[in-house]
């Protein structure tokens, strides 16, 4: 009993947590890379059934965005058997690459099959990049800071994605069309693939 008060004692204040960790370059690689992610992730999922109403008709768009939503729930559960054995930034960077593919083939391949083949993919990696965040700061951090670092995350993520869907809005209506808005996604799924894999010292 001892023991767990002087280990109590010892742990850092929420605004020491909060400090430290927007001076932690393994910290920023984390919370910047998802905000990027999820502004485009969220940005692109809420206008895709009016790119896809143009590209492959109504019908087929409903299809496309019900296999992206089981895709969703497909890859939670898969990855929920194996990501503790994993490389957890790499399996970031990874998704994120993979949501970079998918985009580029929904923007360029205007073919039923491709568009709903690229949204399954693009699927797959939406629901684990909820999860993520939270698994590689249990991993890398001090286990008393868990719950102050993940709600810092979360905090960044959704001030930050909360924009994406209104940017992707007036890009296109700037550009009038959805090719730019979609490559910008790209573009930043890009970028916090590499900003995952950076942990400084």
């Amino acid at each position: 009993l001892h023991a767990v008060t002087a280990a109590a004692a010892d742990a850092p204040s929420a605004t020491q947590v909060r400090a430290r960790a927007l001076r932690d370059i393994r910290f920023l690689s984390v919370s910047v890379a998802f905000a990027l992610v999820l502004f485009a992730q969220v940005g692109f999922i809420v206008h895709l059934i009016a790119y896809l109403d143009q590209v492959i008709g109504r019908e087929r768009a409903t299809v496309a965005m019900a296999l992206l939503t089981a895709m969703a729930v497909v890859g939670r559960v898969s990855f929920s058997f194996v990501i503790d054995r994993l490389n957890q930034r790499l399996a970031s960077a990874l998704s994120f690459v993979s949501q970079a593919v998918a985009l580029a083939v929904i923007i360029n391949v205007h073919n039923d099959v491709a568009q709903i083949a690229a949204c399954a993919l693009f699927g797959f990696s939406v629901g684990n990049l909820i999860t993520l965040p939270a698994l590689i700061v249990q991993r890398e951090f001090d286990p008393r800071a868990f719950g102050v670092l993940v709600s810092l995350i979360t905090a960044i993520n959704q001030i930050t994605y909360a924009f994406g869907p209104g940017v992707v809005g007036l890009l296109h209506d700037l550009s009038g069309s959805y090719a730019l808005p979609f490559y910008g996604c790209i573009g930043l799924e890009l970028i916090a693939a590499a900003t995952i894999m950076t942990k400084g010292k």
